[in-house]
């Protein structure tokens, strides 16, 4: 750490789950890359720009190596200048929630909760991020599903 201002960059291997970093997400639309802000996961993150709201998504899909309950958990680098409602999108096994995440909210690097959902082994099942509606700038940097018993 270079001092309070740098951005911490968290290592998606020692996170523990399954974790899918935003280089291997698929992505609608035009995203920037940024590291001016932390913590942020891997090599840095996604930002929407705040821009053609609606019209950008990321979608992260893990590749889950048995069927069960998992925690998922929302990776993004919090700033004054975020949306307070950036729309996530949790495709489960058998369900689709929508939940709006305050991206403004600081972090202790373990990312945010979304809840616990079933899901499916293999590739069924995702998280996305989208700018629908919001009212500033979308992070999309990782997403963790932490087995649970």
């Amino acid at each position: 750490k270079k001092g309070t201002t740098a951005a911490v960059a968290l290592d998606p291997k020692k996170l523990g789950g399954i974790v899918v970093d935003d280089e291997e997400a698929e992505k609608t639309g035009e995203w920037s890359r940024s590291t001016s802000s932390g913590p942020y996961v891997g090599e840095g993150y996604l930002h929407d720009g705040n821009e053609e709201q609606g019209k950008r998504k990321v979608r992260f899909t893990p590749n889950l190596p048995k069927a069960g309950k998992y925690e998922v958990r929302l990776f993004y680098a919090p700033h004054a200048n975020r949306a307070s409602n950036a729309q996530i999108l949790i495709h489960a096994d058998n369900v689709d929630k929508v939940m709006r995440v305050n991206q403004k909210k600081p972090h202790d690097g373990k990312g945010i909760s979304l809840g616990v959902f079933s899901f499916a082994a293999g590739k069924t099942g995702y998280v996305q991020v989208s700018n629908d509606g919001a009212d500033g700038y979308v992070i999309a940097d990782a997403v963790q599903w932490i087995a649970k018993e």
